[in-house]
């Protein structure tokens, strides 16, 4: 075997973009690692402190009814307290018979941190809606100091320190909810889950990576490019943090996103590289082959993730962009640490990344069994076609009756102020009680929107709660029967709107019970062009790179059945509830609208994932032998542990997040563990080889006219 004396810097003059790349880093691999050192020491201040600079708001449709009323309600009728704190205080004797509580919690929110005013609701008339027909629950409005909406939750998380820190008498208690109230819990909830997220993965990661390169010094080589990628992505959402607001939500997809792609991606370089070098190749030369051969896979790899989330920019809601610009970020730098920083870190280490001489290498080893496990499926294609195609498909059946909705404060864990809160308003007023509707109207024509909108089988109470503003305008408060996350909500905003309009065409309906219906209606209109486009640049990408009319069709057939079976379970789990006390979350009777279009796109791209590493062996093969059955067992074989490995490292990683979050990332990161293991065991193992099996050469079948228009991209070297 060589050693890293034997290394040479001879340069074959056809040698594409990669393998130049891998001889640059490799000839100054000094250079390169401090580099990297210095950027990831800068990124670092950046991305330790990215969470104080995201937004916990942005999932108003943009341009929709609801955020129309939303931009009025906060320009001319601050007053409405469409946007304020409620502070809900509960207590056992009636609050008109023993108001003092209360009144000294009011009196104390006028001047508390975070607050620009309260209302005392035994001042207030019953009309006003403050408190409960049975007297013993009062809401408190507080008007929050903050007017970013970067800013509104950290102004929430001030009242509910100074209500925590009041001496409330025993029999009573209060708990600050609404919106930013809610959104603070959940950003701090999100944090924890992070810091927990890496402690659950991080050792069987480590476990699994040993285990895989059978090195100690080879398995933490992963970790640490993943880790310099994600800071090098935080950092940089920081600073676009400065340009327009961003969620926080971005925060755990691109770790979560960055951390598994950057871990899968170095460990198939990794794993050519060894490959190469037992092979007898100096460093530089097995460098060149491995960024040659896997190197490419994996930038067509991240190509598709970014492309297939670069498709959410259509959807205009910010939340979503800003979840897919912090992947993509993520993505990016890890596939640049993989180009650049790999190299160097592999050549400075020399052999001690290699498998011992006294050792079998374990992915050749394994070959042995891909291979023979490959000859079964091709033996009897059909049949394992057939038994493929019915697992998937059962799984994916439940999709068919997906029911979609947005969650509400149960997004948070019970015991937080907000959750607590939240039920406590909703026991006391009703599940339409903590979202009312809000009309904004020309003053003429209020009274006669009163009694339209009052007349309306589930609004139980309405009323003008302003007086006009400079534009002629004022605002009317409603009451619905059913909460914000419920259908029949949608329902009566979508009536109200058509008997409005007739009596006040220059009326508008909207409120924080309308939000979630316009969101829904905004994410399903996105919905057809979005997944047309995702699929379109993967058929495009496929067909360019593998020069098969039938690979790209086929490809694209699987991973809408993955991504459909992943959907089934979603289903089973999430809506039905199915196993989810398993995982520790609520049953909430629906999918999340944001879902299946966020989740197509994530899940569409990480589909492309295994199966271009898969495809490239088997082109790689095809090329040399011109088999096309001997190239599907040797690309299986090839690949087999390697793709195994990585897989499961992406399921705990996956999981991880998942296990440790609120609701909305525990239903991604499971999801998406189980995506990759179908697409890892039943399409690798199943659909692919009994598939191209059937097929034999028209896998490779490839109209003549698209032959002398389409570029050659080749995995040999």
């Amino acid at each position: 075997m060589s050693t890293l004396k034997d290394t040479h810097l001879v340069k074959d003059t056809h040698e594409g973009l990669l393998p130049r790349i891998a001889r640059f880093s490799v000839a100054h691999r000094k250079a390169m690692m401090l580099v990297w050192a210095i950027v990831t020491l800068a990124a670092a201040p950046l991305a330790l402190t990215l969470t104080s600079a995201l937004s916990g708001a942005g999932w108003e449709a943009q341009g929709s009814i609801s955020q129309q009323v939303r931009d009025e309600l906060r320009r001319d009728f601050p007053e409405a307290g469409a946007e304020a704190a409620m502070v809900v205080v509960v207590q056992e004797t009636p609050i008109m018979e023993a108001p003092d509580t209360v009144q000294k919690l009011a009196a104390g929110l006028m001047t508390a941190p975070g607050s620009a005013g309260a209302i005392d609701p035994t001042t207030m008339p019953a009309e006003a809606g403050l408190i409960s027909q049975d007297g013993k629950t009062a809401l408190i409005p507080v008007a929050l100091q903050a007017t970013e909406d970067a800013d509104r939750p950290i102004s929430a998380g001030d009242l509910m320190h100074f209500v925590e820190d009041q001496d409330i008498p025993e029999g009573v208690r209060a708990n600050v909810t609404g919106e930013w109230a809610v959104w603070h819990d959940f950003n701090e909830s999100n944090e924890k889950a992070l810091h927990k997220a890496e402690l659950f993965s991080g050792l069987p990661t480590l476990i699994l990576l040993f285990v895989a390169f059978g090195s100690a010094i080879a398995a933490g080589i992963p970790l640490v490019l993943a880790v310099a990628g994600i800071f090098v992505g935080w950092a940089s959402l920081n600073l676009l943090s400065n340009l327009q607001p961003l969620s926080v939500w971005s925060m755990n997809f691109s770790m979560m996103i960055g951390l598994a792609v950057g871990i899968d991606y170095s460990l198939f370089i990794t794993t050519r590289y060894r490959e190469e070098r037992e092979d007898g190749k100096g460093v530089s030369d097995a460098m060149a082959g491995a960024l040659a051969t896997a190197g490419k896979a994996v930038f067509l790899s991240a190509l598709a993730v970014i492309l297939s989330l670069a498709a959410l920019f259509l959807v205009p809601v910010m939340v979503f962009r800003s979840m897919a610009l912090g992947m993509i970020l993520s993505v990016v730098a890890v596939s640049l640490a993989s180009f650049t920083l790999l190299p160097a870190v592999l050549a400075s280490l020399g052999d001690r990344v290699l498998v011992g001489r006294s050792k079998e290498d374990p992915d050749r080893a394994a070959e042995g069994r891909w291979a023979r496990w490959t000859s079964k499926a091709l033996w009897k294609p059909k049949r394992t076609l057939i038994i493929g195609l019915v697992l998937l498909l059962a799984l994916a059946a439940p999709a068919l009756k997906m029911d979609l909705g947005m969650p509400d404060a149960r997004v948070v864990d019970p015991g937080a102020q907000s959750r607590d809160g939240y039920d406590d308003a909703v026991a006391a007023f009703g599940e339409g009680g903590v979202a009312p509707l809000f009309v904004t109207a020309p003053a003429e024509d209020a009274q006669t929107i009163v009694e339209v909108v009052g007349s309306d089988p589930n609004i139980v109470q309405v009323g003008i709660v302003t007086e006009p503003a400079e534009s002629g305008r004022l605002a009317i408060r409603a009451f619905p029967n059913t909460g914000p996350s419920d259908n029949l909500t949608d329902d009566t905003v979508e009536r109200l709107r058509s008997a409005v309009a007739e009596v006040s065409p220059a009326a508008l309906v909207g409120g924080p019970g309308s939000q979630n219906g316009d969101l829904t209606d905004a994410l399903i209109d996105s919905f057809p062009l979005a997944v047309a486009l995702i699929m379109l640049v993967a058929f495009i990408l496929l067909l360019v790179v593998f020069r098969s009319l039938t690979i790209a069709l086929a490809s694209i057939v699987m991973n809408l059945i993955s991504v459909a079976s992943s959907f089934g379970f979603a289903t089973i789990v999430f809506q039905h509830g199915i196993g989810a006390d398993l995982i520790g979350i609520e049953e909430q009777g629906f999918i999340n609208a944001w879902a299946p279009l966020f989740f197509f796109a994530l899940l569409f791209g990480l589909s492309m994932d295994y199966m271009l590493f898969l495809l490239a062996a088997i082109k790689e093969h095809h090329e040399k032998t011109g088999d096309a059955q001997l190239a599907i067992r040797e690309g299986i074989a090839r690949t087999g542990r390697p793709i195994t490995n990585a897989a499961l490292i992406m399921i705990v990683v996956f999981v991880a997040f998942g296990v440790t979050g609120p609701i909305p990332p525990t239903e991604l990161g499971i999801t998406l563990a189980v995506a990759v293991l179908l697409d890892a065991t039943v399409i690798r193992m199943m659909l692919v080889p009994a598939l191209f099996g059937l097929l034999d050469k028209k896998t490779w079948y490839l109209p003549k006219w698209m032959d002398k228009i389409l570029p050659h991209v080749d995995f040999s070297h």
